[in-house]
């Protein structure tokens, strides 16, 4: 069972879930189809398509994290539970929910399910504030080997502006992983200025919580929000897709994986900020602007890409520096990462770095048919931090079968393949694209419209437009935008308006061409709702 406000005890809030999320402009998200298959470009081909139409909401948000205090918690796989109902927190909750899911048989069994608990929202005004005299919290965490799930599902907490103002005396994260990675020990140790120096931080290996009365964590409100009455019920439903598949799965009030792929949680953006600032203060060594980023070869799945050392001499030939993230500190990786233009790497955990990225910086990653399908959502979601621009290559994979995919559970992650034409291709696609100096969130914004001008959707191009005229109107890309969706609307007064918008401030400097400033560090700049 999952736990519900309405229906169970065991979860008191020290805050109350009001005003959970923020209204955020979305990343450039784009994908590069370079499959040579043709039953898999076709497919590759419809997903990318089905992004747009489908995945990809109007605007994004960033979601609040509060503090509670669990009753009784036990942990269960990579969840924690209270009086037997797992609790719904960021990452760990989704997973509880998935969990949930396979005990039905069929999809309307599920779907029937959250309807009946999560039928009746809860006034947040009804709800009875708790005050704990602890200043101890524990954080879940799946394992503390990958580093993609430490850093952005649990990591990430001990850096939410609840924490900063708790006076905390001491961090457990818990996890029944078997071993502690190195990487966890570093993170923690280079952090630990930001997080507190008197601040007692644990790592702890399948933790005796038998004799715990109750503890204190910080709450992802990702889920808070199917269990809450708001004005968050509206927001979502206004920045839908612009496809008609929104009572997909879950259904009620509004899908789950639709808004994972359009928000991430606010202490994602604290601990972003407070990490590039400690990197650029603690580090004094210096890297290129354009980093082509290489995978250990003592990496339990280092996963070959054949093709490789072709690509980085046409590649350092350009200016680019080459880089092992495992051979640096993770300050040094930060503000390396942190200072680059373009950023090129095979599909992979490091690719977490995305998060430090300076939001007109291009990030490329060298995936396949396989993680277009399984993997892209993940770092999509990254991508909606740092606000850059995030670029997927589907290249042709290491798999002999041409007629069957492989399966992750039983052959793994494939390695991409690299020919000569694609090293060609590939250099050529990156010197392309790094001539867009803008900020990802608005070619985000510019590519989204285009997209559904080519189809005819106009009706989304102006939804897409209207929704984020806050984040972009002092832009002349902004306006010379309405003003061609104008024109191929035939509203030509409203199209000369806009031109003539776009052209005087063009005169007058366009506050946001080549800078830096929608980054999440200038969070108080965007639309708080």
């Amino acid at each position: 069972m999952l736990h519900s406000f309405r229906a169970h005890k065991g979860v008191k809030l020290l805050e109350r879930p009001h005003g959970m999320l923020r209204k955020v402009p979305l990343a450039d998200v784009v994908a590069h189809n370079m499959v040579r298959n043709p039953r898999r470009r076709q497919a590759l081909d419809a997903h990318i398509s089905d992004y747009y139409w489908h995945r990809r909401m109007i605007n994004g948000f960033a979601i609040k994290t509060i503090l509670a205090e669990v009753e009784k918690p036990k942990q269960k796989k990579t969840y924690l539970t209270t009086r037997g109902n797992a609790i719904l927190n960021g990452a760990s909750g989704t997973r509880a929910r998935n969990d949930l899911g396979k005990t039905f048989e069929f999809s309307e069994e599920r779907i029937d399910y959250f309807r009946k608990t999560y039928c009746d929202l809860v006034d947040p005004s009804s709800i009875k504030l708790y005050a704990s005299p602890t200043k101890k919290f524990w954080i879940e965490s799946k394992n503390y080997h990958n580093f993609f799930h430490f850093l952005t599902e649990s990591f990430h907490l001990a850096f939410s502006s609840s924490l900063a103002q708790m006076n905390v005396q001491e961090i457990k994260f818990i996890s029944k992983s078997k071993r502690v990675g190195d990487f966890v020990k570093k993170w923690v140790e280079e952090c630990q200025e930001i997080i507190g120096d008197d601040v007692k931080i644990e790592t702890l290996i399948s933790p005796d919580l038998d004799n715990a009365t109750s503890i204190l964590l910080p709450m992802s409100c990702e889920h808070l929000l199917y269990q809450f009455l708001g004005d968050h019920h509206e927001l979502i439903e206004a920045a839908r897709p612009a496809g008609k598949t929104w009572t997909g799965y879950d259904g009620i009030p509004h899908p789950v994986k639709i808004l994972q792929f359009n928000s991430y949680d606010e202490s994602l953006e604290h601990f972003r900020c407070k990490v590039i600032d400690l990197a650029q203060r603690k580090v004094s060594k210096t890297w290129a602007d354009k980093i082509y980023a290489i995978r250990s070869k003592s990496l339990l799945r280092s996963r070959t890409m054949k093709g490789e050392e072709a690509l980085i001499e046409e590649l350092t030939k350009q200016g680019f520096e080459v880089v092992c993230f495992e051979g640096i500190s993770p300050l040094e990786q930060v503000k390396c990462i942190s200072g680059a233009d373009c950023v090129v790497m095979q599909h992979g955990a490091g690719m977490t770095n995305m998060l430090f990225a300076k939001s007109t910086a291009h990030v490329f990653e060298l995936g396949t048919f396989q993680t277009g399908f399984a993997r892209w959502r993940d770092f999509i979601r990254i991508s909606q931090v740092s606000g850059c621009h995030y670029h997927h290559i589907f290249l042709d994979m290491e798999y002999p079968n041409e007629n069957t995919d492989p399966v992750f559970a039983t052959d793994g992650l494939i390695a991409p393949v690299i020919s000569e034409e694609d090293v060609e291709r590939l250099v050529l696609l990156i010197r392309s694209e790094m001539k867009d100096k803008r900020p990802g969130v608005l070619t985000g914004l510019l590519r989204h419209c285009e997209f559904f001008m080519d189809r005819g959707a106009y009706k989304h191009a102006y939804r897409l437009l209207d929704a984020n005229a806050s984040f972009f109107e002092s832009t002349a890309d902004y306006w010379n935008q309405r003003g061609m969706l104008a024109e191929a609307c035939q509203h030509k007064e409203q199209a000369l308006d806009a031109f003539e918008k776009a052209q005087s401030i063009r005169v007058c400097g366009d506050s946001q061409c080549g800078t830096d400033i929608l980054a999440p560090s200038f969070a108080h700049e965007r639309t708080v709702v």
